[in-house]
C-alpha cells in the first residue's frame, strides 16, 4: 500500500480541475469547481471558528457524514445527490494521487432518488410559445430575438448548439442547419462529436433565418475568422447573452401578454435591462423551451426515436426529463396508432 502524501483539500481540488480540464467542457469544469468548492469551504471551516480538515490524509467517513448534513440545508435531494456524486469522483482522483486511502470514496453515502424526483416539469406550453412567436413575427421580424427563439422552439437545440452556429452552417436551399463540435475554435457541444448532426427546418423558419442573415445580422467575424450566426459588434454573441435574450422575450410584458402580477412595466424592477428581465419571476428559462418543444412533438405523434435523433438525446433522457404526457395520453396515442 503506497504511503499517503499530505495535501490540503484546496490543493487537491486545484490538481483535480487541472486533470479534468480538456476532458470535460469548460462549463462542466466550472460546475465541478463550484460543487466541490462547497466541500473545500466546509473543510476550511469558513462558517466555523476552526479548520475541520486540514490534511486529506486524515479524512474519515464521519467527516463525509457531517459534510452531508451541513450541505443538505437549503438544497433539494437532487442537488445534494449531484454534489455528493461529484465528491465521490473527486475522492477517487485523490486515491490516484496518494492523498486518501483506497476505501475513502465508498464512505460517501450518495442518496438514491425515488422515481420522478429527478424530473424537471418546467416546460413552456405550445400556446405560450406560439404567442411569443406571433409577437416577434409581427413586431421584431427577422431580428436576433426572433431567430433565436424560433430556432430554439422549432429545433429544441441546446444553447451550446445555437451558440456554435455559423452563417455557413445554414443551407437556405435545403433548409438545414449543420451542428458541429469545434472546441479548438471557441465552440463546444455538450456531447462533443456525438452531438454533431444536420437539423432540418420548415420553410417558414428557413425564410426567417435567411432574412435575418441578409438584413439584420451584424457582419463580423469572431476571433477564429468564423462568421457566427448570432453576432454582435464584438464577434460571437456569448451564451450568457443569448440566455438573457430568451429570458427577456419570455417575460409576459415584453411581448404584450400582460403581467400576472398586474404591474406597470414602466415602474417594474424586472424590466428595462437584460439583467432585470432575468430576475422576472414570470419568464421562462431557456432549457424549458427545449423541454416544451420536445413534449409538443411527442404529443403530436412524432416517433420518439426521431425526436431523440433531432435533439441529440437518448430515449432514457427523453423519458426521464422531457416526456410530459400522462399515461392516459400515451395510451390514447397508442390506440390511435394501432387502430389505424
Amino acid at each position: 500500500m503506497p504511503e499517503l502524501e499530505p495535501i490540503t483539500p484546496r490543493e487537491a481540488l486545484e490538481l483535480y480541475c487541472e486533470d479534468i480540464d480538456g476532458e470535460l467542457s469548460p462549463n462542466s469544469v466550472r460546475a465541478k469547481r463550484y460543487q466541490l468548492g462547497k466541500f473545500v469551504d466546509w473543510c476550511e471551516g469558513v462558517d466555523a471558528d476552526e479548520t475541520r480538515v486540514e490534511n486529506l490524509n486524515e479524512i474519515t467517513g464521519r467527516d463525509f457524514t457531517r459534510f452531508k448534513n451541513w450541505r443538505s440545508e437549503g438544497i433539494n435531494k437532487v442537488t445534494l445527490r449531484t454534489n455528493l456524486s461529484a465528491l465521490r469522483s473527486f475522492m477517487r482522483f485523490c486515491v490516484s494521487i496518494d492523498a486518501v486511502p483506497h476505501a475513502v470514496p465508498e464512505k460517501i453515502n450518495v442518496p438514491n432518488l425515488d422515481r420522478g424526483e429527478n424530473h424537471n416539469d418546467e416546460h413552456i406550453e405550445e400556446s405560450e410559445a406560439q404567442a411569443i412567436l406571433d409577437y416577434l413575427s409581427r413586431f421584431k421580424y427577422a431580428s436576433m430575438d426572433h431567430v433565436l427563439f424560433k430556432l430554439q422552439w422549432t429545433t429544441a437545440m441546446r444553447m451550446s448548439g445555437l451558440h456554435s452556429l455559423d452563417v455557413g452552417d445554414f443551407n437556405a436551399e435545403d433548409g438545414t442547419l449543420s451542428v458541429s463540435h469545434r472546441p479548438d475554435e471557441g465552440t463546444r457541444l455538450k456531447n462533443r462529436e456525438d452531438g454533431e448532426r444536420v437539423v432540418t427546418l420548415d420553410a417558414e423558419t428557413a425564410s426567417v433565418v435567411s432574412d435575418y442573415i441578409e438584413y439584420q445580422r451584424v457582419r463580423v467575424e469572431d476571433d477564429y475568422g468564423r462568421r457566427p450566426l448570432f453576432s454582435s459588434k464584438y464577434g460571437r454573441m456569448s451564451k450568457q447573452n443569448l440566455n438573457k435574450r430568451i429570458y427577456r422575450v419570455t417575460a409576459p410584458c415584453y411581448t404584450s401578454r400582460g403581467c400576472p402580477a398586474d404591474r406597470d412595466p414602466l415602474e417594474c424592477d424586472h424590466t428595462g435591462s437584460y439583467d432585470n428581465y432575468v430576475q422576472c419571476p414570470y419568464n421562462t428559462r431557456p432549457h424549458a423551451i427545449r423541454g416544451g418543444s420536445i413534449t409538443y412533438w411527442l404529443r403530436n405523434d412524432v416517433p420518439k426515436k426521431a425526436v431523440g435523433d433531432r435533439v441529440n438525446a437518448s430515449m432514457k433522457t427523453l423519458d426521464r426529463h422531457y416526456d410530459e404526457r400522462s399515461e392516459e395520453e400515451k395510451a390514447e396515442q397508442r390506440r390511435e396508432f394501432f387502430d389505424s
